[in-house]
């Protein structure tokens, strides 16, 4: 084979694996908002009783099998509508006890310990970006949650704590938007 032959296959090779998808993600798209998962997410929706009254948790997330290479364990979106009269984001005087409740409950429910909690929104909507240790090490939680009007989203993922600084965290927790 001569050189000019040889260099011909290799920038045809280089010009088709340029074109070859690296990562397909699935798109969870609705009315309200879309966002990235790895793979197709189990939906499932939950009542829960609280002290506002009862609340329909609508989740979805994907439990990263253990057969699949992933630098993570899980991706979880909920989104959970609140009594307008009680629960908004035009309710600036309650924002800042809603969202600390908010964080106490989730640290609370994986007996965990709180690590950092930053102030963040979309399209004008506040929100809060807390990051909480899970099993005294074993484990991060990256949790995103924006207030939009009297509706909680919510984007999680679980994390080994030597893993955490991952791009597939930022891409999950990036991707959602509003429509």
């Amino acid at each position: 084979m001569n050189t000019k032959t040889l260099i011909t296959l290799l920038l045809l090779t280089a010009l088709i694996t340029s074109f070859k998808k690296t990562e397909d993600w699935y798109l969870l798209e609705t009315k309200s908002y879309k966002v990235l998962f790895p793979k197709k997410p189990t939906a499932t929706t939950q009542d829960v009783d609280s002290k506002i009254g009862k609340l329909t948790l609508n989740l979805n997330f994907y439990e990263v099998p253990e057969t699949e290479k992933d630098d993570n364990h899980v991706y979880l979106f909920n989104e959970t509508t609140y009594p307008d009269s009680l629960i908004s984001s035009d309710k600036k005087e309650i924002l800042e006890e809603f969202f600390k409740n908010s964080i106490a409950g989730s640290v609370s429910n994986v007996h965990g310990t709180l690590l950092s909690e930053k102030n963040i929104e979309i399209n004008g909507y506040p929100g809060r970006e807390v990051r909480i240790d899970y099993q005294n090490g074993l484990a991060i939680i990256k949790m995103r949650e924006y207030l939009v009007k009297n509706i909680v989203y919510m984007l999680e993922t679980i994390t080994e704590t030597k893993k955490e600084a991952n791009s597939s965290v930022d891409k999950f927790l990036n991707s959602f938007q509003l429509k």
